[in-house]
């Protein structure tokens, strides 16, 4: 830990200080967690595992809202009508403030592509002869890059990502990434009919590889997860996600790799109880650990929706082990903090994770 516990709460403090929020930018406010303990890591823990609040979260979908309007607005004179769909941690409930950006895809209404074998298969007209899907996404993204300089023209416009057009400053209260794309309908989706199944496709301008993702589907498996764990799943995301952000190494993991390895976690082990959410840092440190004591286990693990590994390269689980390390040296930390200051020697982390599982903190 490059960071102490007391500089870590106050880098976590300053996140969720949103400057945009009437409420929050008084510097003396003091948020619910701060007020159950006076320990520094177990207060660490609790504000980790926060969600962010509300007001902040409506800024994150009025931000998103008026690119989507001003695309609309502007793209009809090129004859465009594209569609708006959020994805990522902001529709989830699952970001964190000063680290998260606002996803939206921008999805071609006119084009798409679909499974052969899909039981509407024969319902789908082909492609204009001439026509190539790559070409036309393409074509959209070039487009709203230039109406979008026009329009927010105060604004940072990074237009030199491969998957999307980024947006900051100049009035923005948050970053927002515009992701040019198309549908893919699934064999589950013609079958269904239902948008969860249904797949956006997003282009890479440089290698123009088409990149085959399902966010809506993954969104509902990470939600019937927080259900099935009272919403522990995403308590333990949080988490995660904030020690990334204060590693003093870069983990390589990204906020869909850290969901999907909370969403393979037993659900025992960060189910979330009244008072008792320490448990959860113990179950996420349970299960880290037992993903690094088994590589070939780890790396067996798929996204929630089943498109790929979670660990699908090598730096992947290079960011698990930083990542376990940062979970059991906060373990420890918030250990010796309950057990008190006389302790000289790391204990067993069987032994910590007890102490966790049985430590409460008192509601205000």
């Amino acid at each position: 830990m490059r960071y102490g516990m007391d500089e870590r709460l106050n880098r976590l403090k300053n996140r969720r200080m949103d400057t945009d929020n009437e409420v929050l930018k008084n510097r003396s406010f003091v948020e619910n967690f701060e007020q159950r303990t006076q320990n520094t890591a177990t207060k660490y823990t609790l504000g980790a595992m926060q969600e962010v609040d509300r007001r902040s979260t409506e800024i994150s979908h009025e931000e998103a809202g008026k690119v989507q309007t001003a695309l609309t607005n502007r793209l009809t004179k090129h004859g465009l009508d594209p569609v708006f769909r959020l994805q990522g941690s902001v529709p989830l409930n699952l970001h964190i403030r000063g680290v998260s950006d606002v996803d939206v895809l921008e999805i071609h209404r006119r084009y798409l592509t679909y499974a052969a074998t899909g039981t509407k298969a024969n319902t789908y007209f082909p492609l204009t002869a001439g026509t190539s899907l790559i070409e036309e996404v393409l074509n959209m993204r070039k487009l709203s890059e230039i109406e979008l300089q026009t329009h927010f023209w105060a604004a940072k416009i990074d237009t030199d990502n491969a998957k999307s057009i980024q947006l900051s400053e100049g009035g923005f209260r948050r970053k927002i990434d515009v992701v040019p794309s198309h549908w893919f309908d699934s064999d589950d989706y013609q079958l269904h009919q239902q948008e969860i199944f249904r797949g956006v496709v997003v282009i890479d301008q440089f290698s123009r590889e088409s990149i085959e993702n399902f966010p809506f589907l993954f969104g509902h498996h990470i939600q019937l997860k927080s259900e099935s764990t009272n919403e522990g799943a995403k308590s333990a995301i949080r988490l995660l996600k904030n020690l990334k952000s204060d590693s003093d190494e870069d983990v390589n993991l990204s906020s869909y790799d850290i969901a999907s390895l909370v969403y393979r976690c037993p659900d025992n082990l960060i189910q979330r109880h009244t008072a008792r959410e320490l448990m959860i840092l113990s179950g996420v440190q349970q299960w880290l650990s037992i993903l690094c004591d088994s590589r070939r286990a780890a790396e067996a693990l798929e996204t929630p929706d089943g498109t790929r590994k979670i660990l699908d390269k090598n730096e992947k689980w290079e960011g698990l082990l930083q990542l376990t390390n940062e979970v059991t040296s906060l373990s420890r930390e918030v250990d010796k903090e309950i057990i008190g200051p006389f302790v000289f020697r790391d204990r067993d982390l069987g032994d910590v994770r007890k102490n966790l599982n049985e430590s409460m903190i008192p509601l205000i």
